[in-house]
């Protein structure tokens, strides 16, 4: 959907008079992701003291809104967001409010239009300050930050991904991107994070696997994507560990390893993840993952060697952690963020290189 500035968005129902109502007039544009969009809004209730935060409305692919499921597994995303963002984190931003909306704009068609057309669901929640490292590469280029600095903002990305794994709390950030860390140079370039509807739920360390017959999850794009997010395949936390190992190499290279992964696809094609049961053969999926990311790691090396910038006595020690938390084999990467974390910090002593890995 798209809003302009000074719209209103409200309720659907709302207007009796209730002073708790939901209602916001948008301020401006802030960001699009691949699946959604963000608005800056401020509350219109005086009580609330014309409070500004962030609307979140999902994007469609125009050419898949005549798929219920593709449509069904959005909406149910913004939903989890609502339904988790205010455990894990103060590093997250809180949820504010969740409401429904009337959606003449997009083109649903086939079973199920009529009632998406009535229930937009819309996700307003806090401010986070700070600026993206997209948007901060966008201005400053790669790095977007101080070598040290940045080796430090993304160790703390990985304390973080182990506050989300562990303590009983059992989510995958599953798709991290420049897009979803916001820095605060004025914080010592501290993150914080959005893009929560990513998550996935873990059970027994593992990724819970999707209904009978149902689609697939969405994978991330490939390219962040580890093999077994490519394939639908169960995942378990070291599929971040890959996620963050190809932002690593996106922040010092300044080379979207999405563009790479789409060099690549041209010449070997991806699995269909997110395609129904009857319509997969798992085995074959896998295989073709596999040998997708290995071939994408190859590419990545040959980058490594070249393009990673600002990083003096640290490169070669960052080289080896980018390409061992792109290993194709879940084995091969790092047991979990916290090992990921010391190999960051350690980084920055002036210790030997380390050798290439293999």
């Amino acid at each position: 959907m798209f809003f302009n500035l000074g719209e209103t968005i409200r309720e659907r129902g709302g207007g009796r008079g209730d002073p708790w109502e939901s209602a916001w007039r948008v301020d401006g544009f802030l960001a699009t992701g691949r699946h959604f969009r963000h608005y800056l809004v401020r509350n219109l209730n005086a009580e609330l003291n014309q409070q500004q935060a962030v609307l979140k409305v999902v994007k469609y692919d125009p050419e898949r809104c005549a798929d219920a499921r593709y449509v069904q597994a959005l909406r149910e995303r913004l939903r989890r967001e609502r339904d988790t963002l205010a455990h894990f984190s103060p590093r997250l931003p809180e949820p504010i409010d969740f409401f429904e909306i009337d959606n003449g704009q997009d083109p649903f068609r086939g079973f199920g239009a009529e009632a998406f057309l009535t229930s937009e669901p819309v996700l307003v929640r806090s401010l986070v300050h700070g600026e993206s490292l997209s948007k901060l590469m966008q201005t400053r280029g790669a790095p977007p930050a101080p070598a040290e600095a940045l080796l430090l903002t993304l160790a703390r990305v990985c304390s973080f991904l182990d506050e989300l794994h562990a303590g009983g709390r059992g989510w995958l950030f599953w798709e991290m991107t420049p897009d979803h860390v916001i820095v605060d140079p004025a914080q010592d370039f501290e993150p914080s994070f959005v893009g929560c509807s990513n998550f996935r739920m873990l059970r027994q360390g593992a990724t819970v696997p999707a209904e009978p017959g149902a689609a697939r999850p969405l994978a991330p794009d490939a390219g962040y994507a580890a093999p077994e997010q490519l394939s639908g395949a169960s995942a378990d936390a070291r599929a971040d560990i890959y996620n963050l190992g190809a932002l690593l190499f996106h922040v010092f290279s300044g080379i979207d390893p999405r563009d790479l992964a789409d060099d690549v696809a041209a010449r070997r094609p991806l699995p269909k993840s997110s395609a129904p049961a009857a319509e997969r053969d798992e085995g074959k999926d896998e295989a073709a993952a596999l040998a997708f990311c290995e071939e994408l790691r190859e590419v990545i090396m040959r980058f490594c060697r070249r393009n990673l910038k600002g990083l003096g006595i640290h490169r070669a020690r960052v080289r080896h952690i980018i390409l061992r938390a792109l290993s194709p084999d879940p084995a091969d990467r790092f047991a979990g963020p916290l090992e990921m974390r010391d190999e960051l910090l350690a980084s920055l002593t002036r210790s030997m290189p380390v050798a290439w890995p293999g």
